[in-house]
């Protein structure tokens, strides 16, 4: 079963985890933003302290500011 491997899976292609840390739930919070979506204010908060950039085509996150691929 895939779901089994999906480590494996996720070592194979050179990636890694990201937890959530308290510093990324602080920034999420924070944002100064209308939206309301918990989730993707999480992942726009961790785009911007791991300095990564967040693979989306999704408009809405222009309002955070953060760096978007696709």
């Amino acid at each position: 079963m895939a779901t089994a491997r999906y480590a494996e899976f996720v070592a194979a292609d050179g990636f890694r985890h990201l937890p959530v840390s308290h510093l990324h739930a602080l920034r999420a919070g924070s944002w100064p933003v209308e939206h309301r979506d918990p989730f993707d204010r999480m992942l726009a908060a961790q785009s911007e302290l791991e300095r990564m950039p967040l693979v989306t085509r999704d408009p809405a996150f222009a309002l955070f500011g953060v760096e978007t691929l696709w």
